[in-house]
Order: structure tokens, then sequence, then C-alpha cells
């Protein structure tokens, strides 16, 4: 499973309250895509992307607005090689009213066992039986069954697989937040959670992580949401 890493440094034309920064940088991903009919009807369509990006640098404490005339950078990982390549072909020159493009580099991350995965942006779970925030409606072992269901789910759809039944992903999860952390997104703030959890060995589940280090946790992360960091054994 080949899977690579962008970094985009870019340049922020104006300032960005820090709750709006989802927004704007799905906008500066999907406006580019749009520019090519292929990648425009791949943003439309309703179906699991294997990419998943970041936010710009670290969020420090306290901090309130992504300052403009500034550099940063951020990160797109993909599994898909046409995506990658229509990404570096123009990412870089591509300019929005708010963010401009300045230079991107790629690495493929090696394929090695994966100890464990924590969220860098919040995990958003929207259930599909509806409902709110998970919290209010079901215990933390509900939220494990429908986090654990989602990541399967996606990986057996986009790699045309089935693993076994009852697979057990990780060792120990654990919520680094006591109360949910807000998203502001086309207007309307969604709640989710960070999260770090210590990976089972077994083959198949390192296998479900992997694609997830592509695709993200949840089921907003091409949006910027469930973004996860690694550490390998």
């Amino acid at each position: 499973m080949e899977l690579y890493e962008i970094t985009i440094r870019i340049y922020i034309i104006k300032d960005v309250p820090v709750p709006l920064i989802y927004g704007v940088m799905a906008n500066y991903i999907d406006s580019y895509l749009a520019g090519d009919k292929h990648f425009y009807d791949f943003h439309q369509e309703t179906k699991t992307k294997a990419y998943c990006f970041d936010l710009p640098i670290k969020i420090e404490k306290g901090m309130k607005v992504y300052k403009g005339d500034q550099v940063y950078q951020f990160r797109i990982r993909t599994l898909d090689k046409e995506l990658l390549s229509y990404l570096m072909d123009g990412i870089a020159d591509h300019k929005t009213d708010t963010v401009k493009g300045l230079m991107r580099t790629v690495r493929q991350i090696p394929e090695r066992p994966i100890a464990s995965v924590y969220s860098l942006t919040p995990v958003i779970l929207k259930s599909s039986g509806g409902g709110g925030y998970w919290r209010d409606r079901v215990s933390l072992e509900g939220f494990e069954q429908e986090l654990t269901s989602g990541l399967i789910h996606q990986y057996e759809v986009y790699m045309g697989e089935k693993v076994k039944e009852n697979l057990t992903l990780y060792d120990q999860i654990e919520l680094k937040n006591k109360c949910a952390i807000g998203v502001s997104y086309k207007g309307i703030t969604l709640l989710g959670d960070k999260i770090a959890m210590q990976i089972s060995d077994d083959v198949e589940a390192q296998k479900v992580m992997r694609f997830a280090l592509a695709n993200g946790a949840g089921t907003m992360s091409p949006r910027g949401m469930g973004f996860l960091g690694f550490r390998f054994l």
C-alpha cells in the first residue's frame, strides 16, 4: 500500500480566524480539483476518496487567527497516484482570495508496523441513524464501535476486500479531551474529539490503520478533520 505525503508551503493573504481555517483550506483544495473535469467529478462523488489534509502549522495555545502576509505549511496524504500527480503538477501554483501556493515536496511514508496513531485535528462522527454528538446518544463503547466500523468500512470499500469479522484495530484508546471540541464549518459548529490509539499488531489491523493515515478517521476527513499523526514500532 503506497502512501504519499505532500507538504505544501502557502502564503496566507489576509487574516483568517482559527475556527474558519477548515473551510478556507478545503476551498483551496476543492477549487484546485475543480480545475480538471476528472477531479471535479472526483470531488463531487460521495465516496471514500483516500486523501486527507491537516491544518497549517501547529495551532499554538491562545492563537486566535492565522495572520495575513505570513507563510505557513500543511500536508495532504493520499494513496491515489493519479491524484498525487495532479496535486504535484499545480497545487503549489494555485491561488484563492485567501491562500496562495508557493512550493511543494513529497515523500513516500515507509511501510512499517504502526505502534500508535493520534488525531491532530478533531475526529467527527456523524451517525447514519441521525442524532447529534455521540456523548449525547451513546456510551464510550458505542463511540468505539462507530469509529471502528467506519474505519473498517472505508478500507473495505476502497480496497475492495473484506477483513475478518470482529477485527480488533487497537489494544488501547484514549480520549484526549474532557469536553467536545467545536469545529466551525459552513456556518455550523461540529463537535469532535482528539483520540490516541495503540494499534494492534494484527496484519489486517495494520492494513486498515495504514489506510486511515491516508483517508483520515471519522466522517469529515476530506474537510480537514480526523487527520492522524503516527509512530512506528
